[in-house]
């Protein structure tokens, strides 16, 4: 399911905080992930950099066909801006090369951070996530 342009300009929006959650047996593993971008609309990708538990349950994810959840909010309220969306995914890889991996980690690079691979994640399903009447309502 292909991203639309808004929700995948939020993805690639530094300033955007981005979340993902997966499972670990029957509790959720949330986590903040500010690598998290989306290369094209069919593509989230997200880097490993310091993962344990959530590097074995994407693993898992991938294994057994588990989706797993992320989400992309902004907030400015002094333009009067929130703006939210969770996007369910399917595990499709982790990368260790490729153009995507050589993308994210040069970005990271420059922050002192060294990648150990990147996660690519297909967009199966697209909620708004942002007050207002259209909250929850799947828009792809």
């Amino acid at each position: 399911m292909p991203l639309p342009k808004n929700v995948q300009d939020l993805f690639n929006d530094f300033s955007a905080v981005k979340v993902l959650a997966t499972k670990t047996g029957d509790l959720l593993h949330v986590i903040p992930v500010g690598s998290m971008c989306a290369p094209d609309v069919n593509t989230i990708a997200l880097a490993s950099i310091f993962m344990r538990e959530t590097h074995e349950n994407l693993v898992r994810a991938r294994e057994t066909g588990e989706k797993v959840s992320t989400l992309v909010v902004k907030a400015s309220p002094r333009e009067m801006l929130f703006l939210g969306y969770q996007v369910r995914c399917k595990v499709k890889g982790f990368e260790t090369s490729g153009p995507i991996y050589e993308n994210i980690s040069e970005a990271l690079k420059g922050m002192g951070l060294k990648v150990n691979g990147v996660w690519i994640l297909e967009p199966l399903e697209v909620y708004d996530q942002s007050p207002g009447p259209n909250v929850g309502k799947r828009i792809a």
